[in-house]
């Protein structure tokens, strides 16, 4: 054999690796061009909006309910919890909050949005169905209170304040314990007794959108200033949030409010709308527990929008007295709105990707221009 000849093996060797490197090369362009080919990959479509599986009977189903809205990746990790796109070691941010923080029905929930503004790894600790006990205790098994900086709390005004009522004794069931983590269509053809009430409209400048509204949220917000002051409800959740600062003292830890979306859009609603909407009405009031409760009662349509910033006035001045930072995300939202931007799905009561990405660059802005001194 001449210095010139190889061995059959190595011609063999470089074949087979060029073969494995472009069947790579195919598989990468495959997914490329076909992400829903790709391991993990979320379709979510328009039957899946949560506000048809609460509220069925009431809903018009959509001309095509397998309409995809949004394609992306997700992953949880062994807790349960998903998994951040800028993955770390340590993570000197944590978010905490539910179905907004974690975003199962968002391709980049607003806590990736945070970590790009911030060049920091950001870890979610939030998760669905959680409340301001859930979230505390959730801090205190996952979070890492000597290694983080910022703790950023994502509270939700349409069922924070009853959440932390009815998980007040129950023992913590972690995020690893649920199983089916899949967001399922409603079946329209189960749905036989309809009193068809969505989907509503808003107009802003000019434009008409449709929308629908989980009204028990509204019914939320439909309360006195007073009323959710002096509830026991606030003081409970303001007794998890400092239970979070009392475990990371020498943390920031953040109060962001969040916004429902007829807080945001209800004022748009069209005219020949609001009748309809106001046939069914609730308000929020206070048991002699001073626990918070809800009960129809018959009330125009102008004293519902004149009651949806009590509930945020209420918490936001029990936030500062308790000396906590808080960035309310009403403003910014509502800026969006009045601009004609949907921030949430129509169907869903959940941000779209528009609301996360607004979401996080506003929280990213506090974080920057508001230094902790505490």
């Amino acid at each position: 054999m001449t210095s010139n000849q190889r061995p059959p093996w190595v011609l063999n060797l470089a074949l087979a690796a060029f073969g494995l490197i472009f069947a790579l090369a195919i598989i990468g362009v495959v997914l490329l061009l076909f992400p829903q080919f790709r391991p993990n990959t979320i379709r979510f479509t328009e039957a899946m909006g949560d506000i048809f599986y609460h509220q069925a009977a009431w809903m018009r189903p959509p001309e095509n309910p397998n309409s995809v809205l949004a394609m992306y990746w997700l992953e949880w990790n062994e807790d349960g919890f998903r998994v951040p796109h800028r993955r770390a070691d340590r993570y000197p941010v944590v978010a905490l909050g539910d179905s907004f923080t974690e975003a199962p029905n968002a391709g980049r929930p607003w806590p990736d949005v945070l970590a790009g503004a911030l060049n920091k790894p950001v870890l979610n600790l939030g998760f669905r169905g959680f409340g301001p006990r859930e979230e505390m205790q959730s801090f205190e098994l996952y979070g890492d209170p000597k290694a983080v900086e910022t703790v950023v709390i994502g509270y939700f005004e349409g069922n924070d304040l009853s959440n932390v009522f009815t998980t007040r004794n129950n023992e913590f069931s972690p995020p690893s314990a649920v199983t089916d983590r899949g967001m399922i269509p409603t079946d329209f053809s189960t749905v036989t007794d309809r009193d068809e009430r969505y989907p509503m409209q808003i107009e802003i400048n000019g434009v008409v959108s449709d929308i629908a509204f989980l009204e028990g949220y509204i019914w939320a917000l439909n309360g006195t200033f007073d009323t959710f002051s002096r509830s026991r409800n606030l003081s409970l959740t303001l007794r998890n949030y400092q239970a979070i600062r009392d475990a990371a003292p020498q943390a920031c830890v953040i109060i962001a409010y969040f916004p429902d979306k007829a807080h945001i859009y209800l004022p748009y609603l069209t005219a020949e709308d609001r009748p309809t909407l106001v046939q069914k009405t609730e308000q929020t009031f206070l048991r002699d527990s001073r626990w918070l409760g809800q009960a129809p009662t018959m009330m125009a349509f102008d004293e519902i929008l004149a009651n949806l910033d009590n509930q945020r006035d209420a918490f936001v001045a029990a936030v500062k007295d308790s000396g906590a930072p808080i960035i309310d995300l009403t403003e910014v939202l509502s800026e969006a709105a009045s601009a004609g931007e949907i921030t949430y799905y129509t169907y869903d009561t959940h941000w779209n990707q528009l609301g996360h990405e607004i979401a996080g660059a506003a929280i990213a802005e506090y974080i920057q221009t508001n230094p902790c001194t505490d």
